[in-house]
């Protein structure tokens, strides 16, 4: 079947999607792959840099797993002290832990994580700037330091 140009505008406007094709002699230009960046995300990597250049953690990990049977994984973590940082992304169109089974499985996560001595800190868009004050508080961080 040959599709008129007046054919897949009434197409669009019913809210299908059409992809155009080039012909031959046509350049197409590439595909461009559009990055989401998280200021959010970004910044709690920025205050967990920031804590082990002054040495106040050894080292953290993103997307730790801490259990050997549950695939459950953490945000970040600082193993060697056991805590994690989750961010809950509770403010996007479409959220897994906005849904009763979605939210049920991150419980079973934190209460599974406790039961093995993590202490989990979880934050959001509003509280992730908590983090700092957060962290000195766990890990005994004098307020007269520079971070």
């Amino acid at each position: 079947m040959t599709w008129t140009e007046k054919d897949l505008e009434e197409l669009k406007k019913k809210g299908y999607k059409i992809d155009d094709i080039k012909s031959d002699n046509e350049k197409v230009a590439p595909k461009k792959k559009v990055v989401k960046v998280s200021l959010e995300k970004n910044t709690i990597v920025a205050i967990l840099d920031s804590l082990k250049r002054n040495g106040h953690i050894d080292d953290f990990v993103a997307e730790h797993r801490f259990h050997d049977v549950r695939r459950f994984r953490f945000d970040w973590a600082v193993v060697s002290l056991k805590i994690a940082i989750e961010y809950e992304g509770i403010f996007s169109k479409k959220s897994r832990h906005t849904t009763v089974s979605g939210y049920s499985k991150d419980i079973e996560k934190y209460n599974l994580a406790l039961t093995h001595g993590w202490k989990v800190l979880r934050y959001t868009a509003k509280n992730y700037m908590n983090l700092k004050n957060d962290l000195d508080k766990l890990l005994n961080i004098n307020k007269n330091e520079t971070t």
